[in-house]
């Protein structure tokens, strides 16, 4: 028996050898005192894979990923923290126990229950649209297909279907043992006067997978004109939430197995992504609606570090990219912006131009800081001086969002040559936003001086004081939304690992962390610290950045150990090649520790 679900991760982790679970995925390939293999999150020819089986970690110096055991579960099976655990119990012959905090477990079990009752409905669902699709030889759906020039292959990789009446699918899924409860529940039948009908009954279906391939909700696209909803889709359900879901991520995780993409690139509607995926173009997805989330931009992290915004053109659109290109950043993905040719989406420039001009267009792919500089233009008439002056300032306040001067001195010559005025004079004005914000940044700091001073709890170095206040911000502040990456790497006391395990377990269960949970860890010392510790003085202004300066300590301090071992490694390499891809890897990894201490000093 285990006293809390802590212990239960702690044992689970000490049986789920990281080499071992990597090897099943990998080949890997022992050097120095680690592993090393072609990452199995990012297509790559030659190996930056690195497995450190004493610290029970993994980083790619490739594409950047890093973590533990659970977290690479998490990134090659694309499923959360407690699918991964549930997978690597399985592995290690574990039962996952049924520990709760803060919710009522009979309840979390009769919702699991519920769920999988409604995947099931949602199968057999699909699969009597899909056939009824299949059984159709003539009618309106058959001329839509036709006009839309969609093959049979396209059309089985999606589950498309058709809904042809009011009545079938309700009798179809009542003989199969549903209630009407159950099909109110999943939103494919509505009641009216007593009687359910089939909410998508007369369009064509497409519906909507999630990672694992589950069937959560349909999407019913009117056929011929209509004066209203030309698309219906299911509301939110128990199993559906529109801003945790991307629309062809079934087929994006399978791309991703065998097809180079360097980008995932997101657009607007499943028309899109469906001609885009006939015409060969494999790594996109849409966002359910128009409006990118926060949930989708970490599961877009999944999948690829570069995303590529290709939203349309109109008003919806451009505000869509705006938010999408603050969200994506703020996820730390690297961002580019897809510019159509004007009043076209993509599915017209395929069926107009083909494949390559589309290809051409995400080759083209211009920066965000270039794409708000150009859509601030289409603001202002330029052939006049009231416009082209307003355009510049407008335009001059774009930059100043960018983290350096050098940053925003490189857009000055766009900015010039759209508003016809002279670099040197644009300088001068960004000169003077420059001012004001340093100006801003001073009056901060001085106020935060004057602010009640803190002592941390007395410990043995730097490592624990940084890791400490970072585990009492997860559960005193919830800042694992925050922080947005796996800690697991940087942490090296066990009990400090055993907790961050426990967090991510409550997090993946919805529940609001608070700092009285750390009581309930009664085997482990070091909650006991953090609980105790004098962290509730630290004045509210000073949080955040005690955060990011005590999670850049612990990264410095885990990159310094990295440095230490591939210097001693490369040293021992007589291999050319190999020692030329050590050095690059010692060169990064130096860059990066400079850039970390860069921010600590606030430079």
């Amino acid at each position: 028996m285990y006293n809390d679900y802590s212990s239960f991760l702690q044992e689970l982790r000490d049986k789920s050898n990281i080499v071992d679970v990597a090897q099943k995925y990998v080949d890997l390939e022992k050097k120095g005192g680690r592993y090393w293999a072609r990452c199995p999150i990012h297509n790559e020819k030659t190996p930056s894979f690195t497995v450190d089986e004493l610290r029970g970690t993994y980083y790619c110096f490739g594409c950047h990923a890093s973590g533990d055991v659970f977290s690479f579960i998490q990134q090659v099976e694309h499923v959360d923290f407690k699918e991964a655990v549930q997978i690597l119990a399985n592995r290690a012959g574990l039962e996952v126990p049924k520990f709760s905090s803060n919710f009522n477990q009979e309840k979390k079990e009769a919702e699991r229950l519920k769920k999988e009752r409604l995947y099931q409905l949602m199968r057999e669902t699909g699969l009597f649209y899909h056939n009824n699709l299949v059984a159709q030889k003539t009618g309106e759906v058959v001329e839509y297909l036709n006009l839309r020039k969609l093959t049979k292959s396209t059309i089985k990789t999606f589950g498309m279907g058709y809904s042809s009446g009011y009545s079938e699918l309700i009798e179809y899924l009542r003989a199969k043992g549903f209630s009407d409860d159950e099909m109110i529940e999943s939103g494919v039948a509505k009641e009216k006067n007593g009687k359910l009908y089939d909410f998508e009954a007369g369009r064509l279906i497409v519906p909507i997978f999630n990672n694992l391939n589950n069937v959560v909700a349909f999407g019913g696209r009117a056929l011929g004109s209509v004066d209203f909803m030309k698309y219906k889709n299911t509301e939110e359900t128990l199993i559906f939430k529109k801003r945790n879901e991307l629309f062809g991520v079934h087929t994006l995780k399978k791309a991703k197995l065998t097809e180079n993409f360097n980008c995932v690139i997101v657009v607007e509607g499943y028309m899109d992504v469906i001609s885009l995926y006939q015409a060969g173009v494999k790594n996109v997805v849409a966002s359910m609606g128009t409006a990118l989330t926060i949930e989708q931009a970490k599961m877009l992290k999944y999948y690829n570090n570069n995303i590529y915004l290709c939203y349309d053109g109109d008003n919806a659109g451009q505000k869509a990219t705006y938010k999408g290109i603050d969200i994506l950043r703020d996820a730390g993905l690297n961002v580019k912006v897809v510019r159509l040719i004007e009043g076209l989406d993509p599915d017209d420039i395929i069926k107009q131009y083909g494949v390559s001009k589309f290809r051409e267009l995400v080759e083209q792919a211009i920066s965000p800081t270039e794409y708000k500089i150009r859509t601030v233009a289409k603001q202002f008439d330029l052939t006049t001086p009231e416009g082209q002056g307003k355009f510049a300032v407008k335009a001059l306040e774009v930059l100043t969002e960018l983290a350096t001067m050098v940053e925003r001195e490189a857009y000055l010559p766009m900015i010039s040559e759209l508003s016809r005025l002279s670099a040197t004079s644009l300088a001068k004005q960004l000169d003077k936003f420059e001012d004001n914000i340093n100006g801003y940044k001073e009056t901060q700091a001085v106020e935060n001086v004057k602010e009640q001073r803190f002592t941390l709890k007395p410990s043995t170095n730097k490592y624990y004081k940084a890791a400490r206040f970072l585990i009492y911000s997860i559960f005193a502040y919830d800042a694992l939304d925050y922080i947005n990456e796996d800690i697991s790497p940087y942490l090296k006391d066990k009990e400090h690992i055993a907790i961050y395990d426990y967090a991510r377990e409550l997090k993946t269960n919805n529940t609001t962390l608070n700092i009285n949970m750390l009581k309930e860890l009664e085997s482990n010392g070091e909650a006991k610290h953090i609980y105790e510790g004098n962290f509730d003085k630290i004045p509210n202004d000073c949080k955040e950045q005690m955060l990011n300066d005590c999670f850049n300590t612990l990264k410095i301090d885990f990159l310094d150990i990295e440095m230490q071992e591939l210097t001693s490694q490369y040293s021992e390499e007589s291999n050319i090649d190999k020692q030329n891809l050590l050095r690059n890897q010692i060169a990064e990894i130096n860059s990066r520790i400079v850039e970390l201490k860069r921010r600590k000093n606030g430079k």
